[in-house]
């Protein structure tokens, strides 16, 4: 009897910490919540911008986005918290430019919808409480030769 109220309770724990924006902080909501990621073209100049994420698992193969068009793809975060996806990129200047979109570290519980405009300059990421693009990363260090 009493492992069935523990079990009951534990339940019911874990069905009112889940929070639809991953507002929640808990070990065992890893896995468990569904995560978007959203890649859009906002380069200046009317640019197409062709780009490339992969995760170790998962290859999302190479796509091309018009003028603020955009691609998006959901996941589940791994147990161990350590999700990773890149992304590589370029609009014809002759270099590649790559970015990690998602780090659980960094991008988790910040966000369930992980919103990103990608801009010559970097990628910048939408910040639901400002309503904007306001958080701008640099690219990263090195590029590749080429968009595979």
């Amino acid at each position: 009897m009493q492992n069935c109220l523990f079990v009951a309770l534990l339940l019911l724990a874990l069905a009112t910490s889940f929070t639809e924006a991953h507002g929640s902080q808990h070990w065992w909501d890893i896995g468990l919540l569904k995560t978007r990621v959203e890649v859009r073209n906002g380069l200046e100049g009317g640019q197409e911008l062709r780009v490339h994420c992969k995760s170790g698992d998962d290859d999302l193969h190479l796509r091309v986005l018009k003028p603020h068009n955009f691609f998006s793809w959901s996941f589940h975060p791994n147990l161990w918290g350590s999700t990773q996806f890149y992304c590589a990129m370029d609009w014809g200047e002759g270099r590649v430019h790559w970015f990690d979109i998602y780090i659980w570290k960094r991008d988790y519980p910040r966000c369930g919808n992980c919103l990103w405009i990608v801009k010559q300059s970097g990628p910048c990421f939408y910040d639901m409480g400002n309503r904007d693009y306001d958080f701008c990363y640099p690219w990263n260090p090195g590029s590749l030769m080429k968009l595979d």
